[in-house]
């Protein structure tokens, strides 16, 4: 039997306790709203919940939050051209008004995180911090501060409604069912990773069947579930953020080698590049190692590379391990486990066509940072893996954070925000013979923290002034 609680009724309920989802509750508290968060998980504190929610130890999903810096102050260019990067990127199937909004507030709310809730702050880097183990605890103290109520151990199950208005949601934890009535309701529940059959349906088995899981398989789109009962639009589910792995189950050289990896190439077990290097980002690379043989790549760069970023190469966890040397590329060929002469074939073949630090006429051309390879000692940072962080697709949403359906009307009383929105798109293709990827997750200013943050804040905006 269902309790129904009337003596607590709540302003915002907001579903799912991760980065979005405080976000909004900390907005929507701050505009007088009485907001209560429902989290099926206990509370995020400390690393042994971190290793709980992210079997990875790095999940960037926003139901957990456990990736790196959540955003820099800068944009990384003009907002024009950042949306025009991610029509090119996105292949025309990016929400361009959605991620105008997102551009134009991300820098502000990353200065309110630091300057007005006193967030952590890395002057080197100019962004604001936070990893799981500290982004969920540091809400925690401001929510509560601002009288936020959190429901932790409790799984939201339905929507309740009148109408076509959403008033509230179902919830069940230890001790029963209980009815939440709310004025407007926030969707924070994060994607779908965890769900093989939605995985499946959705974003194939290439992905579905990956070895390594970097988020949360926690995340088993529980949210989209119930908003596809009211007749919600979802967008672009097949598209998922991937993020490369070393063998010790680190993130990569796309992540702690950010310049040196632009100066090498990547090859997959038949001596063939397949991504332009010196453009592609960590998602990018990611998501086309997933289809070469064996889902695993090398990265192969020389010494001269090394020296222009020693820093980068000296600082890279694991290194010992992680990065492979040699005195001749035949040796090192043979400690990657490829043909010899098969790596010497497309060395020289790219080492021939580098000029003024462009190779655009090779089949997978370098429009940027070209190097030639050819000063020993060679290195490669062997096996990278592709590990999957949490899809991209997920509820259409406007730029009032409303959910809207299937008839692109917005749903009332609804809101949504995080990685169970979506916001960016990407898909493999062929280029010269082998299977690449390209895609608008990095396309400018925005990763899944970024986005999390500024729609987060927009849902508790415009959910606590919910008419």
């Amino acid at each position: 039997m269902t309790n129904v609680i009337t003596d607590e009724k709540q302003d915002v309920l907001i579903l799912g306790g991760g980065l979005a989802g405080l976000v909004a509750a900390v907005e929507a508290a701050s505009a007088g709203a009485k907001v209560t968060v429902l989290d099926k998980m206990p509370p995020m504190r400390g690393k042994r919940i971190d290793k709980l929610y992210a079997p990875g130890g790095a999940a960037n999903d926003t139901y957990r939050a456990g990736g790196g810096g959540l955003a820099r102050f800068a944009l990384e260019g003009p907002i024009d051209e950042l949306l025009e990067r991610h029509r090119e990127r996105g292949w025309g199937r990016v929400d361009l008004e959605l991620m105008r909004a997102h551009l134009e507030r991300v820098d502000n709310y990353c200065r309110w995180l630091r300057d007005d809730l006193k967030m952590p702050y890395d002057s080197k880097w100019n962004r604001v911090l936070g990893r799981g183990p500290a982004i969920c605890p540091f809400f925690y103290g401001v929510c509560e501060q601002k009288g936020v109520r959190f429901l932790f151990e409790t799984k939201a199950l339905k929507f309740l409604t009148e109408g076509p208005r959403v008033t509230g949601a179902r919830a069940r934890n230890r001790q029963g069912e209980f009815d939440f009535k709310a004025r407007a309701v926030i969707l924070a529940t994060g994607s779908f990773t965890g769900n093989q059959e939605m995985m499946l349906k959705w974003v194939g088995p290439e992905i579905t069947y990956l070895p390594l899981i970097t988020g949360s398989t926690h995340n088993t789109g529980d949210g989209l579930i119930m908003a596809a009962e009211l007749g919600a639009r979802m967008d672009n589910l097949s598209v998922c953020h991937v993020r490369t792995t070393d063998k010790l189950l680190g993130e990569g050289p796309s992540r702690h080698m950010v310049n040196l990896y632009h100066l090498g190439i990547y090859i997959n077990r038949n001596c063939q590049r397949f991504i332009d290097e010196g453009v592609a980002d960590s998602d990018a690379i990611a998501n086309a190692i997933v289809y070469q043989p064996g889902n695993e790549a090398a990265l192969i760069f020389d010494d001269k590379a090394r020296a222009m970023h020693p820093e980068e190469f000296d600082s890279y966890p694991g290194k010992e391990e992680a990065i492979l040397t040699a005195g001749a590329l035949e040796e090192l060929a043979l400690r990657i486990r490829v043909d010899p002469a098969g790596l010497k074939k497309t060395i020289a073949g790219y080492n021939s066509r580098v000029s003024d630090g462009k190779a655009p006429d090779l089949p997978v051309p370098r429009t940027k940072h070209a190097l030639a390879i050819e000063k020993p000692p060679f290195y490669a940072v062997y096996p990278v893996w592709p590990g999957l962080n949490h899809p991209l697709g997920g509820l259409k949403i406007d730029t009032r954070t409303r959910v809207l359906n299937l008839e692109n009307e917005a749903i009332p009383g609804l809101y949504a925000a995080g990685s169970i929105v979506n916001w960016a798109f990407g898909r493999p293709y062929e280029l010269a013979g082998v299977k690449t990827y390209k895609g608008s997750y990095h396309a400018g200013s925005s990763s899944g923290l970024a986005t999390a943050l500024t729609f987060g804040r927009m849902a508790g905006q415009y959910a606590a002034g919910s008419e």
